[in-house]
C-alpha cells in the first residue's frame, strides 16, 4: 500500500481532540440558516431531494470534519456555505444522474481517493440502502473515513486504506475486486489514472463517475478517450453541472466498463 504523506500538523500543535477521529471528540456545527436555506434551493433546483431528516447527520457529519480538519489535512474549504457547496452540492450533483437512480441494493460501490469523504460520503447518505467503499493510500485519511462513516450511521458502508489497483491482492477487500455496480472519483489526479485504478473494482457494465473542471475538454479528456478500449471502458457522455449562477461549468464524465 502507498505511505502516507506528511498530512497532520505538528504534534507541538495543542488543538481539541488533536490526534483523534473519534466522533464523540467532534460534535456537530450547525449551518447558519441562511447557508442551509441556500443549499436547500439549489438543491431543488438541480433535481435533488433533500428530506428533512438529512440536515441533522449532514451537521453531524461536517462537525466532525471541521475538529479532524484541525489537525488532519482535509479540506482548506470548512466555511458553511463554501463546505455546502464545493462539498455537499458539488458531490449530490450526481443524484439527479440515471446511473444513480438505478443503482441496486446490496450491491458495492467505492468512492476512489476519497480523502475527506467526497463525492462518496453524501452519496452514501442519500441513498442508504447502497453499500459505498471509501478507499484512501493514506492510512490517516482511511482511519479518517472510518470515523465519519460512523458519525453518519452508515453501518453497512465501509473504509479501506488501499488504491483500486491494490484491490484483487487485498483479501479484507476482495468483496470490491470486479462486483462495483459504480465507482466515483473527485480531484484524484488525471482521468486516465483514475480509469486505471477503477478498473479493477467494477463490474462489467458498471459506471465511473469523475468530477472535473472545465479544463477536463482539452487533452485530458482526449487520452482519456484514448486509454478506453485498452482499459476496458467506453465514454458515455460529460455532464455539466453549475453549482451556483457565474460559477464555471463543472463536469461529470461517465464512462462504463465493458469488459
Amino acid at each position: 500500500m502507498a505511505n502516507d504523506s506528511d498530512d497532520s500538523l505538528s504534534d507541538a500543535d495543542e488543538v481539541p481532540g488533536a490526534g483523534s477521529v473519534d466522533p464523540a471528540d467532534h460534535p456537530p456545527v450547525a449551518f447558519p440558516e441562511e447557508d442551509w436555506a441556500w443549499f436547500l434551493a439549489r438543491c431543488g433546483e438541480l433535481g435533488i431531494p433533500v428530506p428533512a431528516a438529512k440536515r441533522e447527520v449532514v451537521e453531524a457529519v461536517y462537525g466532525h470534519l471541521l475538529g479532524v480538519n484541525r489537525w488532519l489535512n482535509l479540506t482548506r474549504l470548512t466555511a458553511p456555505r463554501e463546505y455546502l457547496k464545493n462539498h455537499l452540492l458539488d458531490s449530490l450533483s450526481a443524484v439527479a444522474d440515471a446511473r444513480f437512480k438505478r443503482l441496486a441494493e446490496g450491491a458495492f460501490c467505492a468512492d476512489l481517493g476519497s480523502g475527506g469523504g467526497y463525492p462518496g460520503l453524501p452519496l452514501a447518505l442519500w441513498n442508504i440502502k447502497v453499500p459505498w467503499a471509501l478507499l484512501d493510500a493514506r492510512k490517516k485519511k482511511a482511519e479518517f473515513l472510518a470515523a465519519a462513516l460512523k458519525a453518519a450511521d452508515l453501518r453497512p458502508c465501509k473504509a479501506f486504506h488501499l488504491r483500486g489497483d491494490e484491490v484483487a491482492r487485498t483479501p479484507a477487500a476482495s468483496i470490491l475486486s470486479r462486483r462495483c455496480q459504480l465507482v466515483t472519483s473527485r480531484a484524484m489526479g488525471q482521468a486516465v489514472e483514475v480509469l486505471q485504478q477503477a478498473a479493477p473494482l467494477l463490474r462489467r457494465h458498471g459506471n465511473l463517475l469523475i468530477w472535473k473542471g472545465p479544463g477536463f475538454a482539452g487533452e485530458e479528456r482526449e487520452t482519456a478517450l484514448k486509454a478506453c478500449p485498452k482499459l476496458g471502458f467506453r465514454h458515455v457522455a460529460d455532464r455539466a453541472v453549475v453549482l451556483e449562477a457565474g460559477d464555471p461549468e463543472r463536469i461529470i464524465a461517465v464512462f462504463e466498463r465493458t469488459t
